[in-house]
């Protein structure tokens, strides 16, 4: 649902010509949540077109992980054609990497769209790190680039990625010639990715520093035993864990070391640790009051151990290949196709297990109440369909949906303000009927209602927010002990209207960007054009 209503958004943002979503007003209980703040939506648009050409947001979401798959396949191909020169191990990477059991637990078991999004592009991130401190200094694009791709996605999986970069950089940094230059060349990369982030990185800022606000949970929960996360993945079951063919390879990876190259080790080293490190021989319990609380599951580095194990995996399988062929003629066709049935076979066979326990779930055939909600009735959720799409935006209590709200919304406020209760010189009045939406701007009709009267509207204020009351022009709004919005009702034209108005950093990041893109695209057809070689 976190995911339906983001891309719900931005889809009625675009149908009412605004292409930029900033405060949420048709989804996210229409109270002018910031979410889109915090969380990257630029990557959301596939989505959206897919919705404008079918229209069917169901059909369009598949649409959209069809591309997504597709682009993962794509980008992990060229990343290992690249680091390794050698068309059969990067398929063999590219197909272990896109279908591997975790990539498959984000997409479809619990579609966690952000987060697998910003693992089709961690092959590009690695790529590039791996060519500037190690290979060709000035491949420092394709690292920014690959930064900005995950910036694009999901905020923390950037963090992660970039916080074991760093734990490589000092675990190697012995070994990296021409270390100055290197560092700079990584400079550079931070700088572009920079720019080409502005328009999201400035605003979240922005609203970071001038709002009080709650950030999404803490915690550190669902972690598995060793035992656990072996037997799961045996099990080939689609949750979070690196599945079958990489548990494999990590148990008995050790019978290729000797013929390793050192880069394939410190992949498969990492993986070990990585892997260890989403279950209990790591003591989790000891920093649940420390920042690193706000990684919230640590299975998720098991995303970096997939991208490692399917590194070394890929450098297995092309040894052992080379050695059938050399004794016993096998074709190369022949084995790459036996090995990507091996591996998307088991996808299909956890796809079913998904399906299997899904089978008996019931539609989504009434609009939720805060009495009568997912996921509460049986646990598991609801099927929808194009045509009961809607009917989750009515009343939304699931994960994320009161994320960066101000701190002062909590207990009964939560519910009074999600359900469209105002405050009417004290007394709470039912006002939902009274509410409309447009992008980026809530309107509500107070006709009725004597002038004068004080009202405390279950609007969420967020910095840049300007309220037009009646007649009047946008001015800053009165705040409530809430930071919700609070009106006198006017005489005449009863009507109030939240709406965000860009700031100047806003317009002014955007244009760095969009300005940022179109000159790294007309230096890249320049390059090409003079036929200069890397």
């Amino acid at each position: 649902m976190f995911q339906a209503n983001r891309i719900e958004e931005l889809y009625q943002d675009v149908i009412h010509g605004v292409f930029v979503p900033r405060i949420s007003t048709y989804t996210f209980n229409q109270v002018g949540s910031g979410i889109n703040f915090f969380y990257p939506w630029i990557l959301l648009y596939p989505f959206v077109i897919f919705q404008l050409i079918t229209h069917n947001p169901i059909s369009a979401f598949y649409l959209g992980i069809f591309l997504e798959t597709l682009v993962t396949l794509l980008l992990s191909y060229y990343a290992m054609r690249k680091y390794s020169a050698s068309k059969k191990r990067a398929i063999i990477f590219a197909i272990t990497y896109t279908f591997a059991n975790y990539r498959l637990y984000l997409v479809f078991n619990q579609n966690v769209l952000a987060e697998s999004i910003a693992y089709t592009f961690l092959p590009l991130v690695l790529l590039g790190f791996y060519e500037v401190f190690y290979q060709n200094i000035k491949s420092w694009p394709i690292l920014a680039i690959g930064m900005t791709m995950l910036l694009y996605s999901h905020m923390l999986t950037t963090a992660l990625t970039a916080l074991f970069m760093l734990v490589t950089l000092v675990v190697t940094w012995r070994w990296i010639s021409n270390k100055r230059l290197r560092l700079l060349a990584g400079v550079k990369a931070a700088g572009l990715s920079f720019l080409l982030s502005a328009f999201y990185l400035v605003p979240f800022f922005e609203q970071t520093v001038t709002n009080h606000l709650k950030a999404s949970w803490v915690g550190l929960l669902f972690i598995k035993t060793p035992m656990e996360t072996i037997t799961s993945s045996i099990n080939n079951e689609p949750t979070q864990v690196v599945g079958l063919l990489l548990m494999i390879v990590l148990i008995f990876g050790f019978f290729f070391w000797r013929r390793a190259n050192t880069i394939d080790r410190y992949t498969y080293l990492s993986g070990i640790i990585l892997v260890a490190l989403t279950t209990t021989l790591f003591p989790w319990a000891k920093l649940l009051n420390t920042p690193v609380a706000n990684l919230q599951f640590p299975y998720r580095l098991t995303g970096l151990a997939t991208l490692m194990l399917a590194i070394y995996l890929s450098a297995v399988v092309t040894y052992i290949f080379d050695n059938l062929q050399n004794r016993y003629g096998i074709s190369k066709i022949g084995f790459v196709v036996i090995f990507s049935l091996l591996s998307v076979g088991l996808t299909y066979s956890a796809e079913q297990q998904i399906l299997a326990q899904r089978i008996s779930i019931p539609m989504l055939d009434r609009v939720p109440t805060p009495s009568h909600y997912y996921p509460e009735e049986h646990g598991k959720g609801y099927n929808l369909t194009s045509s009961n799409w809607n009917n989750m935006f009515h009343y939304y209590s699931h994960n994320g949906s009161f994320d960066y709200f101000p701190v002062t919304i909590n207990g009964d406020n939560v519910t009074d303000l999600v359900t469209h209760h105002a405050f009417v010189n004290g007394r709470k009045v039912a006002f939902a009927s009274r509410l409309k939406s447009k992008p980026n701007e809530i309107v509500y009709d107070l006709s009725g209602i004597k002038s004068g009267t004080v009202v405390e509207l279950p609007i969420l204020y967020y910095h840049n927010d300007l309220v037009k009351v009646g007649e009047s022009n946008y001015l800053k709004p009165t705040l409530t002990k809430r930071t919700t919005v609070k009106i006198k009702v006017p005489v005449k034209d009863k009507t109030v209207s939240l709406k965000y108005f860009n700031s100047k950093l806003d317009n002014g990041s955007m244009l760095v960007s969009i300005l940022t893109w179109l000159g790294l695209i007309i230096v890249y057809f320049k390059y090409k054009l003079s036929g200069k070689e890397e």
